[in-house]
């Protein structure tokens, strides 16, 4: 009788559910990123990866090059792949994007949410996280980012909830590093109060207000963040001129 041959691990290897083995690293690696589990900056290797996560080496390979297609990973020759740092240019660019955005969507929502709007947008607002824990901070993220778009899509305008999903998902990893750092739950409800508040009188002067506020307090809270943390920063990119945020 012959020897049984082992064949190599396939990313292709299908778990008892039938997902594949590439396709749950490539989720998992990608949440860790997110969530700043793995510090922008850093650099990891497939064997990391595969060790720290519990996956085979081909599976760790398969998400390493799809997380590298889309930016996240970069490679550095024989050193492996840095996380992709954040950067005040991505900061400013983003958050400038965003209250641009948001200006548009509270002003055009205006006196034109129901009741029902108004009561899911209370519920929403409630939400709050405890700093360091990741999962709490997931949940808040994602009941923030499902306010926002409840406002957005009373607009009656897909675009524009389109492009502020697309912000506030390329937003979140900035917002689990500013996060980590301090509790801004209250305030964000203040804010949020405020907002209803206004969109229910049909006042976008003051919607539009406490909008750009709260998103300034948004990027203040990261930007303090990257600052205490000068080792995740692209030192050729300077702290942006105040006339830059207006």
């Amino acid at each position: 009788m012959g020897h049984v041959v082992s064949l190599p691990e396939s990313p292709e290897t299908k778990t008892k559910t039938g997902v594949r083995q590439s396709d749950i690293a490539f989720d998992t690696i990608h949440k860790a990123i997110v969530r700043c589990e793995l510090m922008p900056g850093s650099i990891v290797t497939e064997v990391d990866l595969a060790n720290q996560f519990n996956f085979g080496r081909a599976a760790a390979r398969a998400a390493v090059d799809r997380l590298s297609l889309i930016g996240l990973l970069q490679p550095v020759r024989r050193q492996g792949y840095r996380v992709k740092p954040i950067t005040l240019r991505d900061l400013n660019d983003l958050f400038q994007l965003r209250e641009i955005v948001e200006v548009a969507c509270v002003r055009l929502a205006a006196g034109r949410v129901d009741s029902a709007d108004l009561h899911r947008l209370d519920r929403l607002c409630r939400a709050d996280y405890q700093p360091g824990n990741k999962e709490s901070e997931a949940n808040f993220l994602q009941r923030n980012s499902d306010f926002h778009l409840s406002i957005a899509a009373a607009t009656g305008n897909d675009r524009l909830v389109s492009v502020l999903k697309q912000t506030l998902m390329e937003l979140e990893r900035m917002f689990h590093f500013g996060l980590s750092l301090r509790d801004r739950g209250s305030e964000m409800h203040s804010e949020h109060k405020s907002i209803i508040d206004a969109l229910a009188e049909g006042d976008a002067e003051t919607a539009e207000r406490v909008t750009v506020d709260q998103v300034r307090s948004s990027r203040a809270m990261v930007l303090d963040a990257l600052l205490s943390s000068t080792s995740l920063l692209d030192v050729k990119i300077g702290v942006p001129h105040e006339s830059q945020l207006a």
